[in-house]
């Protein structure tokens, strides 16, 4: 994901990444792979370690655009110490799923790559995220003992879709605002999505996802701030989840 870490007036990292698109990636995967099987105890330490885990990274990838590692110290800390022992915790309930994990691994190694190039904003960086991201929604599923997988994965799929095209929609409107090839994309990307998600799990869905292909095709065309867009964009994602949660 692209990173951005602003200072308090000490000067050190604040505890909570300010990456707010990420948050609706964190969590809406996480919602609905566990909503999709069963709700369990084991939920709690699986949130607490991806919780943790995105909040360390997050200041470690910090430490590698900037070499500065000393100054994310009181982020290791806390944030390492979280993931250590919800980690401990989880695996000794679920020890069969430490693989899922680290398959996640390859992809962290993309971010390092693209944080020491300085350019984490680059769309493949965004797409590995995504994929990243969504594949929490598989070990939801799994921690909840859920045995629908051909769901699942279709609820899967359903995100990587969405969080595409919102990738290639936000940058339609801020860093890449005017740029035809990146429209066409957000465009092309969103008449997919929402044929595909219909498809797969409900006609209806072409409703919402209808919502996002006109949002994509007429906004960028309009003059709005990014604080605007960021709004928006939290009330698409929750649109969207609660859609994607009707057909569990």
């Amino acid at each position: 994901m692209a990173l951005q870490a602003k200072k308090n007036k000490r000067g050190s990292m604040p505890i909570i990444p300010n990456q707010h698109g990420a948050w609706a990636m964190l969590i809406i995967p996480f919602l609905l792979g566990m909503l999709a099987a069963k709700p369990n105890w084991t939920h709690l330490w699986l949130a607490a370690a991806w919780f943790s885990a995105y909040c360390g990274s997050f200041a470690f990838l910090q430490g590698v655009k900037t070499s500065k590692y000393a100054a994310y110290k009181r982020a290791y800390l806390v944030w390492g110490t979280v993931l250590l022992v919800s980690g401990v915790i989880l695996l000794s309930c679920r020890l069969d799923i430490w693989w899922m994990g680290a398959v996640m691994l390859p992809c962290y190694l993309v971010h390092i790559w693209f944080a020491k190039r300085k350019n984490e904003r680059h769309f493949l960086n965004d797409a590995v995220a995504v994929l990243q991201f969504c594949w929490m929604l598989i070990i939801a599923f799994e921690v909840g003992g859920g045995t629908a997988w051909s769901l699942a994965w279709r609820l899967c799929a359903a995100c990587v879709l969405y969080f595409v095209g919102t990738i290639f929609y936000v940058k339609t409107m801020i860093r890449e605002k005017g740029n035809k090839n990146y429209y066409v994309g957000s465009v092309t990307v969103h008449i997919v999505a929402g044929t595909t998600v219909g498809l797969l799990l409900s006609p209806w869905l072409a409703l919402p996802f209808g919502l996002l292909f006109f949002r994509a095709v007429w906004m960028p065309n309009q003059r709005v701030t990014i604080k605007q867009v960021g709004i928006s964009e939290i009330a698409f994602s929750v649109m969207t989840a609660f859609s994607l949660a009707l057909c569990i």
